[in-house]
């Protein structure tokens, strides 16, 4: 068991009581999750050698991404994955940080703000590329909720290859810039078009 789930077993009635407020329908999940990983006897996984005839069950992980003791063979697969779509290009990362004044909205309406903020930098990528690089850009794109101090801090972080594809002549344009965008006009438009479409958003508004 690691060490954050032997905490989380000790001071979980504390925090319920403390921070039960703030505690959303996901959060609650992982820490049900956490809870039970490996150590629910109704979930097993079965473990048998064809050579020796050795059996044995063990209680089966949780899987949930949130928690440490799964979280480090799912990342590894996730990082193999993503390795493997590498093109022989460089690459730029890209980071869009909801502006604060959001914050309590993310507390609030997390889904449906989390969606609209990878459509508006997709949107805006998509964009920037088409009138600069006249191609189209391809992206990968991660969701970074919290900070390290688990504080509410909702960003994305944005892996760019330095190049654009022309799908009507079939080529591709290698970009030999030593910067992608102007990070000051990206940021002027994200700002922009984040708070227009909030706004805009029948879920996601203040006024919903």
């Amino acid at each position: 068991m690691s060490q954050f789930i032997a905490l989380l077993e000790r001071y979980h009635e504390q925090l319920e009581q403390q921070y039960g407020g703030l505690l959303n329908q996901d959060i609650r999940r992982a820490i049900t999750d956490m809870l039970h990983c490996k150590n629910d006897t109704t979930r097993t996984t079965q473990w048998h050698c064809g050579h020796c005839q050795h059996d044995q069950q063990h209680p089966a992980s949780c899987g949930n991404r949130s928690c440490p003791q799964c979280l480090h063979q799912t990342t590894s697969n996730w990082l193999a994955k993503q390795t493997n779509k590498l093109l022989p290009v460089h690459y730029f990362m890209v980071t869009f940080t909801l502006p604060y004044q959001f914050r309590a909205l993310a507390h609030k309406k997390p889904k449906a703000l989390y969606k609209l903020m990878f459509q508006v930098t997709s949107n805006i990528l998509k964009d920037f590329a088409s009138r600069q690089n006249k191609g189209d850009l391809g992206f990968t794109s991660v969701l970074h909720t919290h900070n390290r101090k688990r504080e509410c801090h909702p960003h994305l972080h944005i892996i760019v290859p330095s190049g654009s594809y022309d799908a009507t002549n079939k080529q591709w344009h290698k970009n030999d810039k030593k910067y992608l965008f102007n990070e000051l006009a990206l940021a002027k438009v994200w700002r922009a078009r984040v708070i227009d479409a909030i706004n805009h958003h029948p879920r996601v508004s203040y006024a919903q």
